[in-house]
C-alpha cells in the first residue's frame, strides 16, 4: 500500500479519523490476542472474530493479522497485507465453507505459494492451484459446480476492469453454497483501484448473479476509505468474500 506523506499526516492528524484508526488499531489487536494458541488442528474456534469481509485501511491491522497466524504456528510471511487477506479467506473457509473434516475442494487461482495456500494447507487441507478465473477454464480443465472455495488474494488483486469476469468465471466453479474469496486495491480509479462506491456497485451486481456478500463493509471503515479516497492516496485493500445461492 503506498500513500504520499504529506497527505497521510493530514488524514491521520484528524481527531476524527485519528480516533477511528485507533478503534480499528484496537479491534484488530484485541481480535488477535483472542485466538487461541494452535496446539492441534485448525478448527472455527481459532478463527472466532476474524472477518471473511473487510477493508483494510491501517497498516496495524495487517501487522496483528501476521502475529495471529504465527500463534496459529502457521507458516511464516514478511508480507503482512498478504497475511491479512489470507486470514480472513481462512476463516471463511474453517467457519463457513468446511464441515469439520476438512474435506472442501479449495482452489487457489494465484498459485501454490501464496500465503493463502500455504496456510491452508497447514490447517489441513489441499487447495489446488489452478487459475479458474481465466476464460474456458471451467469446462475444460475443471468442472462446472464441483468447487467448494475458490480464492485469490492480494498480490493478484481484482481490477476495475476483471472484476466482473472475476467472479462470473470463479464462481461458474462453485457448487450451490460454495464460496469465492478476492481482494481489490483502495484507492484512485486511475491506479486500478476502487472507491467504497465502487466495491458497493461490485456487491451489488454480484448479487445480481447469485453471488451473497458474506458480512458488510463495515461504517468506521468506510469513513476511513472514503477520508484516504478524497487524498487521492493509495492507501489499502479490500477483502470480499461471496457465497453462491
Amino acid at each position: 500500500m503506498r500513500a504520499n506523506p504529506k497527505t497521510a499526516a493530514l488524514i491521520a492528524s484528524a481527531p476524527v479519523v485519528r480516533n477511528a484508526f485507533d478503534r480499528a488499531r484496537t479491534a484488530a489487536r484485541d481480535t488477535a490476542a483472542r485466538l487461541p494458541r494452535n496446539s492441534g488442528p485448525l478448527d472455527k474456534s481459532h478463527l472466532a472474530g476474524v472477518r471473511p469481509t473487510a477493508l483494510l485501511v491501517d497498516g496495524g491491522q495487517a501487522k496483528a493479522a501476521r502475529r495471529a497466524g504465527r500463534l496459529l504456528r502457521l507458516p511464516r510471511t514478511i508480507d503482512d497485507t498478504a497475511a491479512w487477506a489470507a486470514l480472513g479467506a481462512l476463516a471463511a473457509l474453517v467457519r463457513v465453507v468446511d464441515d469439520g473434516r476438512h474435506r472442501s475442494v479449495v482452489v487457489d487461482a494465484a498459485g501454490p505459494r501464496s500465503v493463502f495456500t500455504r496456510w491452508a494447507s497447514r490447517a489441513g487441507f489441499a487447495p489446488l492451484s489452478l487459475n479458474v478465473m481465466r476464460p474456458d477454464v471451467v469446462g475444460t480443465d475443471l468442472d462446472p459446480g464441483t468447487v467448494d472455495m475458490v480464492v485469490r488474494l492480494h498480490p493478484h488483486s481484482a481490477t476495475p476492469e476483471t472484476i466482473d469476469l472475476d467472479l462470473a468465471h470463479g464462481s461458474a466453479a462453485l457448487r450451490h453454497g460454495g464460496v469465492i474469496s478476492l481482494t481489490t486495491r483502495l484507492g484512485p480509479a486511475d491506479e486500478g483501484s476502487f472507491s467504497v462506491a465502487d466495491l458497493r456497485g461490485v456487491i451489488a451486481r454480484a448479487d445480481e448473479q447469485g453471488l451473497g456478500l458474506i458480512g458488510d463493509v463495515g461504517l468506521v471503515e468506510g469513513q476511513l476509505a472514503r477520508r484516504a479516497a478524497d487524498s487521492g492516496a493509495s492507501y489499502g485493500l479490500a477483502l470480499l468474500t461471496f457465497r453462491r445461492r
